[in-house]
């Protein structure tokens, strides 16, 4: 069975011209956004105008990257339903959540980051603390979606897919550093209605050539096609429970969420948007199941999985509609990929080197945030370099989203008297406990031996660590919370009641 994309001279041509044209038009509205950019309220959070079309748009179309369309039809190809829990569905959820509980309040604090809430209630080095772990999550989100760029790249040109990466990571980068927000948020807009037009067009060519529903289904496992557990052991629970939280839970606190949510024009905007995209994306992520389903039958030897969705769409689409297929393909990795690089951006200018600098003018922050989205971007690089699977890059990065960050920032909202010794004892807690079971399982269990420069890759090793750190995060944070209330009610119970 064939592995590569079969064309005749004149549909690459029609091709190349149509991505070409593509990739200026948005390079295009890169240039245009740059020119709206006054200061670093207008390049990372928009001026504070986006209304709730164009607020949804852009979540939806930050969510639905390389790792919804291509790694997700890949996995369900390898390892059925189960092996997708992460995302989308548990993302979709993440999004419903942090509309309901947390993008309202963040946004009535006209905030500029997420982790700038620990920082002005616990202090300032617990919110450099937390920003600096939810730097790595977005270097690694960055390096998936520009991962998934060069494996187009690849199959389109016969490239290294080396060359493709840094291309892509060239494209994105350029945009971004120009606009912030507004060109991220302009091409999310044309990105995300590309990409749904172009995956409803495969559909039906997917599903006739393998042979309608029934015959898709017909050979798939009972086990592939159920979000239920199959546990044996309590380490499969924690490992199914830990699929669940680090993205339903921790992608709540996440600085792409809460950066198109601060972006929103109000309050309510900012919590209905979330709730949309959360249920569009449930909507739009079934498409990439079924066609990974159908490639079962479409391509049962296919190697490369990650070249999935590009493959099954040139045999079943007219070389007009391929360009157009491709174009939103590329288009979804590219909202997901300018997302990361921003946010990680903003994390390190607005949470770490302002706290510090406090003299820094709006201009000297804007050039900081530039030059540091240039960094970011090569250090993605080499993380996508390393690495094999889209979906695994993907999933892995947003582990300390939950450990270090997710309770912080809820307590800070919901916990009024929680002060900053409660935030440490989380903290430390959660990242002691993360690391040594880290170390533990990738040192003395079957499952968890792997070459030592890959243990972030290890699936699931990093999902229990991750639980378990969590857990010792909220252990240590209630426990510090509850010892200072008792001794606060011992010591002057008259002022604890007027409290």
């Amino acid at each position: 069975m064939e592995n590569t994309l079969q064309l005749d001279d004149n549909a690459k041509i029609f091709l190349y011209c149509g991505i070409g044209l593509y990739i200026l038009v948005i390079v295009f509205i890169g240039y245009i956004a740059g020119k709206r950019v006054k200061g670093m309220g207008d390049f990372l959070v928009a001026g504070r105008r986006l209304p709730l079309w164009m607020a949804t748009a852009t979540l939806l179309a930050t969510w639905f990257g390389a790792g919804s369309s291509m790694g997700v039809a890949s996995t369900v190809y390898s390892d059925g339903i189960g092996g997708v829990i992460a995302d989308p569905f548990a993302a979709a959820l993440s999004l419903i959540l942090a509309g309901i509980f947390i993008v309202g309040k963040l946004r009535h604090l006209r905030l500029l980051t997420v982790t700038e809430i620990i920082e002005r209630k616990y202090g300032k080095w617990a919110g450099v603390y937390a920003s600096c772990w939810l730097i790595p999550v977005y270097i690694g989100w960055l390096g998936a979606q520009v991962l998934g760029i060069g494996t187009i790249l690849k199959m389109l040109f016969d490239l290294p897919i080396s060359y493709g990466t840094l291309i892509g990571a060239g494209l994105v980068l350029g945009y971004t550093i120009a606009g912030g927000m507004w060109a991220v948020t302009l091409t999310d807009v044309v990105q995300v209605s590309l990409i749904i037009l172009g995956l409803l067009m495969i559909v039906p060519g997917a599903i006739e050539q393998a042979g309608g529903f029934d015959t898709i289904f017909a050979g798939v496992p009972e086990a592939h096609l159920s979000l239920l557990p199959h546990c044996s052991s309590f380490q499969d629970w924690i490992y199914y429970i830990g699929q669940w939280c680090i993205m339903g839970l921790g992608c709540m606190v996440g600085q792409d969420l809460i950066q198109r949510s601060l972006s929103s024009r109000t309050e309510k905007i900012a919590t209905v948007s979330a709730i949309l995209a959360g249920v569009g994306y449930l909507g739009i992520a079934v498409v990439p199941l079924t066609i990974g389903f159908a490639a079962r039958l479409v391509l049962p030897e296919l190697q490369d999985t990650n070249m999935l969705l590009p493959l099954m769409a040139g045999r079943v689409l007219h070389p007009i509609v391929f360009t157009i297929f491709l174009s939103a393909l590329l288009s979804a990795i590219m909202s997901s990929a300018d997302s990361s690089l921003l946010a990680a951006s903003s994390l390190i200018t607005n949470n770490i080197i302002r706290p510090f600098r406090p003299h820094l003018n709006e201009r000297d922050l804007l050039q900081l945030t530039r030059v540091f989205t240039l960094m970011v971007t090569i250090v993605a690089l080499l993380a996508a370099l390393q690495v094999q699977s889209i979906y695994s890059l993907m999933i892995n990065c947003w582990a300390s989203q939950l450990v270090i960050v997710f309770l912080p920032v809820v307590a800070a909202l919901y916990l009024k008297k929680a002060g900053p010794r409660n935030c440490w004892s989380g903290m430390l807690a959660a990242t002691a406990v993360w690391f040594g079971a880290l170390f533990y399982l990738l040192t003395f269990t079957a499952d968890g031996i792997v070459p030592p420069l890959r243990w972030a890759m290890s699936d699931r090793v990093m999902t229990i660590a991750s639980m378990y750190g969590f857990l010792a995060g909220v252990f240590g944070f209630l426990a510090s919370y509850l010892v200072d209330r008792w001794s606060k009610h011992i010591s002057s119970p008259e002022l604890e009641a007027n409290e």
